[in-house]
Order: C-alpha cells, then structure tokens, then sequence
C-alpha cells in the first residue's frame, strides 16, 4: 500500500509515498527513486544545500549582470539596476549565513 506524504522526492522532486510492504520502511516517488527513512533524509538534506548554493550563485550572477549590460543603460536605468544589484549581492549573503548553519539530519 502507498500513502502519499507531504514531501517531494530529493531526486526528480516528484510525489513521495511510504511504502508499507513486507520488510523494511521505504519511501518511494512516481518515478521509482526509492529510499530508507535516513537516506531520505540525507538525501533532502543533500537537496536543501545545493538549491540554497544554486540561489546564491543564480544572485550573484544577476548582480554580476548589471555591469555587463550597465554600459548600454541610461544613467537613470543604471542607478536603479545598481540598487536591484546590491539588494541581490545582500539577499546572496544572507542565504551564505544560512548555508553556514544547514546541518543535516542526525538520529540520535
């Protein structure tokens, strides 16, 4: 029997469900990703870090593009693109703080 759980899988980021078969505990997604109850959550934590990582670079880069299109702007364009770019460079730190703090999940 599957029962549908309010997670996504850490792979393809597809619906999970538990799987209740004989034997051990799994989770498994539409497509077929199939996990133990810790290697999901390794797994999910292993997804939180790189999609964090990604948020920062993805930021950063749209900070970096201003200076790459700013000289074809008009001064006005310029100031407010510079203000949009500094509030990303910012929102890419803060996501930083973050990322120092993520652990993954232990069992005790």
């Amino acid at each position: 029997m599957r029962q549908l759980i309010d997670a996504t899988c850490p792979e393809c980021r597809g619906p999970m469900a538990r799987v209740s078969a004989e034997g051990p505990l799994e989770f498994q997604c539409l497509v077929g990703h199939r996990y133990s109850p810790m290697s999901l959550l390794h797994e999910h934590y292993a997804t939180q870090e790189r999609t964090l990582w990604s948020a920062v670079v993805a930021l950063e880069e749209a900070a970096n593009l201003v200076n790459a299109v700013g000289p074809y702007a008009s001064p006005e364009a310029l100031e407010n693109l510079q203000r949009q770019a500094e509030q990303k460079a910012q929102q890419a730190k803060q996501i930083r703080a973050l990322l120092e703090d993520l652990r993954p999940f232990e069992a005790v």
